[in-house]
């Protein structure tokens, strides 16, 4: 960026914005130590699990995040994918279809196939969202900025900004709105982030040179496939910043076949999902199960330190796509937010994340624009800013982590081992059948053993989760008589029913008529049940489904 200045105080409205020079391939000692530092606050969950597992003796169950509940979903999407390629949802014991794709997954469900953990899986791409999302964030604001300092400035806000705000009543932070916080457990999301700010860069450079080309589209494509927010985002962005030069310069799109490919490809995906969640009854169930509502004005509240800033550089003219496509990421976002709190879509506080990198070069652009008149040392005064509105919040946000990772009841982070052996059972086990156990367990089941759960993720256990939950409880706390214990058994379908270490109830009694075998593992059984006929209850698992399932395991 270009800052003109004139011998009169004030905002400048003149243009300032023109092709700025491609960042050169080596990354200066200053961007290496931000990319160290991103890449050790990466670290911090896995490194939290690894200490319990080292120092403790904890048996953990190789989730990377705060949210266990998310990482188990995408260890049995894995799963899943090992065997079929596509994905079925596993956490009811009824059939459901293999039909939804998903790139990364199928990569780590190949992986797995091959005999490596599903847990390590899904880690390998630490490391490459990791990378991906700071050289895409790099290259962002090399052809935003100019200047070392202004640009090291905008990559450490892009990728470090957080502001305190009230969340549920109490202040705190949002983590959707830190990138790093992506990094525990949400990589495919921070993948999608990374290619929705590259396909951007990559607009930006066919845009520059006039040139046609696919890269953008399909970047397009693959966030749109990894995290539709993302795909929608950019959509809305590309379009957007098309439109912001046309009402600048009353010019069109100076390749509309570049525009009109890009809005194609990206769009695909995004009717894809769209089909997919009319098509499957567990996408429907699990889009109206995963609606919920998030005050604007506290996201509003978390950006406002680095928005006002922001707004400053909406008062100069952009003449790249690129400053068209930063000043309309920000209302963009709101527009998605909006849209996602219908009943077309779900998440709403997903159109946020990356939000703090068109605000990072905008909120420097806007200030190296004003005037500083009699301000000594202004380079001293920009760099305690933004330590000030980086760190404290950073800090908080680990702290956040460290509780939420910390061991606690009912949480599949960490389990027993005795549970761990219950589990591996079930996984070298060969007859087929789904596993009826209280929800802290089937969160795991399906991620560790191929096996679909009556309960596990209210997200996918559906309909009726909490039912559901009340129902396993009831059974393996001892609140059933036998009869009904064994009528509640026979109508789920469930071929294996397995008690944790926290179950009271004595099952070989109450389920007694119906055991074919027993398999204790210290405080943790498996009892097979005997299959006498189909299944009666509504959402049960069919015995050709079982089997389907159970061959395919042996095939491995």
């Amino acid at each position: 960026m270009r800052v003109e200045v004139g011998p009169s105080p004030g905002l400048r409205r003149a243009p300032v914005d023109r092709p700025a020079p491609p960042a050169p391939r080596r990354l200066d000692r200053a961007e290496l130590a931000v990319l160290a530092v991103f890449a050790a606050i990466s670290l911090w969950v896995l490194a939290l699990d690894l200490w319990q597992v080292v120092v403790n003796g904890r048996s953990w169950t190789g989730t990377d995040g705060v949210y266990i509940v998310d990482q188990l979903q995408y260890l049995a999407w894995i799963k899943s994918a090992s065997h079929h390629l596509l994905i079925s949802n596993l956490f009811v014991l009824r059939p459901t279809p293999a039909d939804y794709f998903q790139p990364a997954v199928l990569i780590s469900g190949g992986l797995a196939a091959l005999g490596i953990a599903p847990w390590v899986t899904l880690l390998l791409w630490k490391p490459v969202a990791v990378g991906a999302i700071f050289f895409a964030v790099r290259a962002y604001v090399h052809r935003s900025v100019e200047g070392r300092g202004p640009r090291l400035a905008a990559i450490v806000l892009a990728l470090f900004f957080g502001s305190f705000t009230v969340v549920y009543g109490s202040v705190s932070v949002i983590g959707d709105l830190f990138p790093g916080f992506l990094s525990w457990g949400y990589t495919f999301g921070l993948l999608a982030l990374a290619a929705m700010v590259a396909a951007l860069v990559a607009y930006e450079r066919l845009w520059q040179t006039s040139a046609m080309g696919y890269l953008p589209g399909v970047l397009g494509a693959l966030s749109s496939l990894l995290h539709p927010w993302n795909g929608e985002l950019l959509l809305v962005v590309v379009v957007g910043g098309e439109l912001i030069l046309w009402a600048v310069s009353r010019r069109r799109p100076q390749r509309p076949a570049l525009l009109a490919l890009t809005v194609l490809l990206t769009g695909i995906p995004l009717i894809y999902y769209f089909v997919l969640g009319r098509a499957d009854l567990s996408w429907q169930l699990a889009r109206v199960a995963s609606h919920h509502s998030f005050p604007l004005w506290s996201i509003t509240l978390a950006i406002v330190p680095l928005l006002l800033p922001a707004l400053l550089a909406y008062r100069q003219r952009p003449t790249t796509f690129l400053a068209a496509a930063s000043r309309a990421w920000v209302p963009g976002a709101f527009v998605i937010f909006m849209f996602s709190a219908t009943g077309a879509s779900a998440t709403p506080l997903h159109a946020f994340q990356g939000i703090t990198i068109p605000l990072a070069v905008l909120g420097v652009q806007g200030l190296r624009a004003m005037r500083w008149r009699g301000v000594r040392y202004p380079a001293l005064i920009a760099g305690v800013a933004v330590v000030l509105f980086t760190m404290p919040a950073t800090a908080d946000e680990l702290r956040i982590a460290r509780q939420l990772a910390s061991p606690t009841r009912d949480n599949a982070n960490f389990i027993t081992r005795d549970e761990r052996a219950a589990l591996d059972y079930l996984e070298d086990n060969h007859t087929p059948g789904g596993v009826l156990t209280r929800a802290y367990l089937g969160a795991a089941v399906p991620g560790k053993t191929g096996r679909s759960t009556l309960v596990g993720d209210c997200l996918w256990s559906q309909p009726r989760c909490a039912d559901r939950i009340v129902a396993a409880r009831a059974l393996f706390g001892g609140q059933l008589s036998p009869r009904a214990s064994r009528r509640f058994v026979s109508s789920t379908g469930a071929r294996f029913v397995l008690a944790d270490c926290s179950t009271q109830a004595n099952l070989s009694r109450l389920l007694a008529p119906m055991v074919v075998s027993v398999r204790r593992f210290g405080c943790a059984s498996v009892y097979e049940i005997s299959r006498s006929g189909d299944p009666v209850g509504p959402l049960a698992q069919s015995r050709g489904h079982a089997a389907l399932r159970a061959q395919r395991r042996q095939q491995r």
